[in-house]
This record gives structure tokens, sequence and C-alpha cells, in this order.
């Protein structure tokens, strides 16, 4: 279904977070020893032994502060963790052609563009761009795309009133969090993930359930 081709929805599975090992962690922590002695010593083979023990101490002090602040920092937000927290939050989703998924939940139907690496969103003169395209003609083209959606699930004759919203994700730096273009909504992926769940219940399970077999028909 799309102009990606046709596909078939797929829910996405839950993320099964499993512990390392015992093994695993005295393994990684000989191997990250192995790292500091090794630079520690060929420091010290170029220059001299007080260097050595600084580039030794340097590298652990790395590793220290990898394993006390990474888990304190946010993950980037890419595709995969967009899709993810959408799933976890009841949407259906599944792939709709090359790099666009389908969402589908509560909040409405979502066409989402997810190649945010391939849409920086940058001014050029007096033009704001999207990717290498000036941003209408992206928000032209998914905007068809949406509207192609949309007849094909059959939105105006058994729902009355629920459109597909086209989400376009991007990265670099937006002048507000979420841009609108008409329906279209220009945000980073973490933006584009809390506008959707920000929004208003339009949809219940049974809705939901009947957009979801119309997609995969």
């Amino acid at each position: 279904m799309g102009h990606g081709g046709h596909s078939r929805p797929g829910e996405l599975g839950a993320v099964a977070i499993v512990p390392d090992s015992t093994g695993a962690q005295v393994v990684r922590f000989a191997t990250r020893c192995l790292v500091v002695l090794a630079s520690g010593v060929m420091a010290a083979g170029f220059l001299d032994w007080q260097a050595g023990v600084l580039v030794a101490g340097l590298v652990a002090l790395s590793y220290l502060l990898q394993a006390t602040l990474a888990p304190r920092l946010h993950a980037p937000f890419g595709r995969g963790r967009l899709l993810r927290t959408l799933h976890q939050h009841g949407y259906h989703v599944a792939p709709c052609g090359h790099s666009r998924h389908v969402a589908v939940g509560a909040g409405g139907v979502y066409l989402l563009e997810t190649r945010s690496w391939q849409h920086t969103f940058s001014r050029n003169g007096d033009r704001w761009m999207i990717g290498t395209l000036p941003a209408d003609r992206v928000v032209e083209l998914v905007s068809a795309h949406a509207a192609h959606l949309e007849r094909s699930l059959h939105l105006a004759e058994n729902w009355p009133g629920v459109r597909v919203t086209p989400v376009i994700t991007t990265a670099g730096r937006l002048p507000e969090p979420v841009l609108h273009s008409g329906r279209v909504v220009v945000a980073r992926p973490r933006q584009a993930v809390e506008h959707i769940l920000a929004q208003p219940t339009i949809l219940d399970p049974q809705d939901v359930a009947g957009i979801v077999r119309c997609f995969a028909a």
C-alpha cells in the first residue's frame, strides 16, 4: 500500500533487555584493563614513563566517565526508538513503502516519514530546505501520499473526520520544536513522538482495529 509498494503491517515486538552475564562483565573489564595497559606502554615507548602513566590514567578515566555518565544521558532518538515508543503507547505501527510507516492509535492515523538523517532542516537564502529539496516540495510529496492513504483506507466513508496526519522527522535545528505546514508536522524524532502522544483521543480500540484491518486488506 502507498507509493512505495505494497506492505503488510507488522506490530513491533517488545524489546527485551537482558542483563549481561557475570562472564561477559569479566571479559569486558579485562578487555578495558588491557586497553589501558597497552595505551600506557605505547605512550611510554614513544615518549617516557610519565607520559605512559598519564595516557593510561586518561584512558581509565574515560571508561569511568562512560560507565557513570552514559546511563544518565538521553540516547539519540532515531527511527527505531521513535517506532518502539509509539508501539509501547498502544499504537499499531507498520511499514508503508520505503522509509515510511503508518501509526494508528488513540490519537489518530499518522504517516511517518522517518529518514531524519536525510532530512536536515536548513535555510538557503529565503527558502527553508529539508535535505536537498525545498521544504514546500517535501511537504507536497508527503501530503500526496497521505491523501492516497486516506482513500485506500476509506476513512471518509467509515470514520468521518479522521484524516491521515503526515509527520516528517528531521535533523538539524528547527526554529520551533514542532512546525506545521497545513496538516503536515515537521519535527525532530523526539518532539514528533511527544506531539503525537499529546494529541486527544479520537479513536476507540474498535476504530483502531478496524483501520488496521483495512490497512492489511
